[in-house]
């Protein structure tokens, strides 16, 4: 089959960290589905990558959309700012097969306000949206919006929030569970450690993959609660604080950061298990073997 994976910050030419992430996250999945005997054609404003065929774009949205709207490809995989994503989807989905969640699913992740009220109706486990009666700490974080862009941890709630909303700070690691998802199956890839700086303003800084914990058997049922309530399909990241309880912070509908560990760790490949969530049955689990400890600065 022709693939089609498009990643935004590479086909737009964002810089900083969106490009290193977005870079890694294109190759590592172009690669592979090169492995399985597909071809795979990308967008980008200018940077090749050891794999696939470039197609290289004027850097902006529009360039982004028309291209979604027309490549000619069998299938197609689509990683932006959560935020963009339900409408790139819409998109993809009116020319091709989308690999990944529906763009309805990716509306309510992008909508933190909006996710985090459907969990708690489905009884996951969240951190908590502030309520008037309640006391600091407590996180300020966009209501829309992907990473660790403008979220501080405040004693007291300012007077506005504007486009903020504010949660109570739970205690806890920082952990995300890569998954599969495919209607009422749910296949857990890795538990996985993320290297958060508070001092920084919850700047992810790098990964563990896999994360071994004692708690793994709560963790996993939490986020398959979560990709169940939301109707994820594809490749998707939960995010968690895990102290009194493992707690969902955020939900990725797309393929994460993690996977340059994950690549490294997992037997099986990427691309053929996102594969069989749209086109044929999962596995009832992966091998993982080792570990990959990696930092953003090492991806540059």
């Amino acid at each position: 089959m022709k693939i089609l994976i498009a990643e935004y910050a590479v086909a737009t030419g964002l810089p900083g960290t969106y490009a290193v992430e977005g870079r890694a996250m294109l190759t590592i999945l172009a690669k592979s589905f090169e492995r399985l005997g597909h071809a795979v054609v990308y967008p980008t404003a200018g940077p090749a990558i050891a794999a696939g065929r470039a197609i290289h774009l004027g850097g902006c949205d529009e360039d982004f959309e028309a291209l979604l709207a027309s490549s000619g490809a069998d299938a197609g995989l689509v990683i932006s700012p959560d935020e963009l994503l339900p409408g790139f989807l819409e998109i993809l989905e009116n020319s091709t097969i989308n690999l990944g969640t529906s763009p309805a699913t990716a509306r309510l992740c992008a909508d933190k306000l909006a996710c985090t009220h459907r969990l708690e109706e489905a009884g996951v486990p969240v951190v908590e949206v502030v309520d008037p009666k309640d006391r600091g700490p407590f996180v300020l974080k966009p209501q829309f919006g992907c990473g660790s862009e403008r979220i501080e941890l405040v004693d007291e709630l300012p007077e506005y929030l504007g486009d903020r909303i504010a949660t109570k700070y739970r205690e806890g690691e920082a952990l995300s569970v890569s998954l599969i998802a495919a209607g009422d199956r749910v296949l857990p890839l890795t538990i996985n450690k993320q290297l958060v700086s508070i001092e920084a303003g919850f700047e992810y800084q790098g990964g563990i993959v896999p994360y071994h914990t004692d708690r793994e058997e709560e963790i996993l049922r939490a986020a398959k609660m979560a990709a169940l309530a939301l109707g994820l399909r594809g490749y998707a990241g939960i995010d968690l604080v895990v102290g009194d309880l493992p707690r969902v912070v955020d939900v990725n509908p797309r393929p994460t950061t993690s996977i340059v560990g994950i690549e490294k760790v997992m037997r099986e490949e990427l691309a053929d298990l996102i594969l069989r969530a749209r086109f044929a049955s999962l596995p009832e689990r992966v091998t993982v073997e080792g570990e990959c400890i990696f930092t953003k600065s090492e991806l540059e």
